[in-house]
């Protein structure tokens, strides 16, 4: 008989399964993203439900079953308050888990993609001054920096189609390839039988840059970058294309 395991993990979503029982979906450093099933979790007088919230980071320990495995225990170790309370950041951390949780199957273990999310989520639960243009840009920040995990990082510093520097001036995104392409290269695409102009959106200099400084450094940067709504505004479709395209 498999033994029970022991392991910490980012608790992603919670549902409601069979009468009195809930199943939960948890992303750990080791074990990837897991669906366990939570007993009695629906009872007023369940002291398992209350570390099982979705984003929460808890130890967990796993016990073996025949359909899904069991929670056998569960103790929360960061419930994330700064976030709990602040109905501007609960927005924000649920659409990165949405997206994390849509983007990243079941099994897959990759301790990089726990560290990002808990760093972000620790990230947003101490920020102080908290607006819906930073929560844009923490979100920007941590879907470049997700992609680029999971293995589509964009080439945000040369072109695509010749591999020549990209110059400051009129540059376009290739949502397909997941890159630049120079003004030049772009003029003669369009000439092409093969040309799709929804691949190729344009990019301003300063989008460039902050792709670039989202993509150099770690989240809690974030705090300190100070950009325009229109700025945001870009970064933000560009980011929604380029996952729509890999995904």
């Amino acid at each position: 008989m498999e033994e029970s395991k022991t392991t910490s993990g980012l608790i992603l979503n919670r549902q409601s399964y069979r009468e009195s029982d809930s199943l939960v979906t948890i992303y750990t450093p080791d074990l990837g993203k897991l669906n366990l099933v939570a007993r009695g979790t629906k009872k007023l007088q369940s002291k398992l439900a209350g570390h099982i919230e979705p984003i929460t980071l808890a130890d967990i320990m796993i016990i073996p079953g025949k359909g899904f495995d069991y929670i056998g225990s569960a103790v929360s170790r960061e419930v994330y308050t700064g976030i709990r309370r602040d109905l501007n950041k609960l927005y924000y951390a649920g659409q990165v888990i949405k997206l994390f949780n849509r983007l990243v199957k079941e099994g897959e273990a990759e301790a990089v993609l726990f560290f990002l999310l808990a760093d972000w989520l620790g990230a947003l639960n101490c920020f102080s001054d908290f607006s819906k243009e930073k929560g844009e840009l923490f979100l920007g920040f941590f879907t470049w920096q997700f992609l680029a995990a999971l293995g589509y990082k964009p080439e945000m510093y040369k072109c695509l189609v010749r591999g020549e520097e990209i110059k400051p001036g009129q540059s376009y995104f290739n949502l397909a390839k997941g890159g630049l392409v120079c003004q030049k290269c772009f003029e003669e695409q369009r000439t092409s039988p093969d040309f799709i102009s929804t691949e190729l959106l344009p990019i301003s200099d300063n989008c460039v840059k902050i792709i670039r400084f989202i993509l150099a450094n770690k989240i809690s940067q974030a705090e300190k970058v100070k950009i325009d709504k229109k700025l945001i505004r870009e970064l933000t479709i560009l980011a929604d294309g380029f996952v729509k395209f890999c995904f």
